[in-house]
């Protein structure tokens, strides 16, 4: 019984974890996408937003949010 609640709280510990490393990465590139960027920075950036969204760390809106950001600079 002991194990099985060790199991589930490393589970939990490791999906929180994953969590908070995501919303990290989202908050830099929010932080990359203050300034002008060059076409191949603006790629980087798409392909790294476009990861957090596949990992579930980004909603729609926000994917959306962050890429018009993106292109518009």
């Amino acid at each position: 019984m002991e194990v099985i609640l060790v199991i589930i709280v490393l589970v939990i510990v490791s999906i929180v974890w994953g969590r908070v490393h995501d919303s990290w990465w989202a908050r830099k590139i929010g932080e990359e996408v203050g300034g002008q960027r060059s076409h191949d920075d603006q790629v980087v950036l798409l392909e790294k937003l476009h990861q957090l969204k596949e990992a579930g760390a980004l909603t729609e809106a926000e994917y959306e949010a962050q890429k018009a950001r993106i292109l518009d600079n």
